[in-house]
């Protein structure tokens, strides 16, 4: 069964954060992560609104800030080259669907994290922003967040993140490609798993 695991992109979406952008080579890069925190956390606080409206609001934030179609062919690996152009779009369809829901009903699980950025460097045509999740108190929390960005002439856009050394695109194309392995490589099969999961 196709399921998200813990390290998960939920996490993405528990980014309750407060930031803060520190002056480097990269500023541009990790605005763009205070300013997704900021805008989440805005979203995530505000008791004035319904969850259904809260569960929108935050999904315009988040597909605004991926992504999502090069995350999608990634973890699709080479089934995409082999897929139809009808069957592109259907798994396109069927993956967002997915990757909203993976998160939809996680979203009252806020807790007053924080998020703060430790720095940033260059990964090849990416840039590596490193952040640790905080919440302080008595059940003291640190988690390791390293976001992965893509800069197109100012246009950035997340394609990966990963938590304690765990990259949840890797880990979510290693489920798919199992997937497909145990299913005769059937990308309908797939796209029928990933519908059934999603509803």
């Amino acid at each position: 069964m196709i399921k998200v695991k813990n390290y998960s992109w939920i996490l993405i979406l528990l980014l309750t954060f407060a930031t803060y952008a520190q002056s480097s080579e990269f500023a541009q890069e990790e605005e763009f992560v205070s300013n997704f925190a900021d805008q989440a956390i805005e979203i995530l606080s505000d008791e004035g609104i319904s969850e259904n409206d809260k569960t929108s609001r935050f999904t315009d934030v988040v597909m605004n800030a991926i992504d999502l179609n090069l995350i999608s062919k990634f973890v699709l690996s080479k089934t995409w080259k082999n897929s139809t152009d009808e069957q592109k779009e259907k798994y396109l369809i069927a993956f967002k669907d997915y990757f909203i829901n993976s998160y939809a009903n996680k979203l009252d699980q806020y807790s007053g994290e924080q998020v703060q950025i430790v720095g940033s460097e260059a990964a090849g045509k990416y840039v590596i922003v490193e952040s640790n999740i905080v919440r302080e108190g008595t059940d003291t929390l640190k988690i390791n967040l390293k976001w992965r960005l893509i800069n197109r002439d100012g246009d950035i856009k997340i394609i990966d993140l990963n938590i304690e050394g765990i990259s949840l695109v890797i880990a979510q194309r290693e489920e798919f490609q199992s997937f497909l392995a145990n299913n005769d490589n059937d990308i309908e099969k797939l796209i029928d798993k990933i519908i059934t999961v999603s509803n």
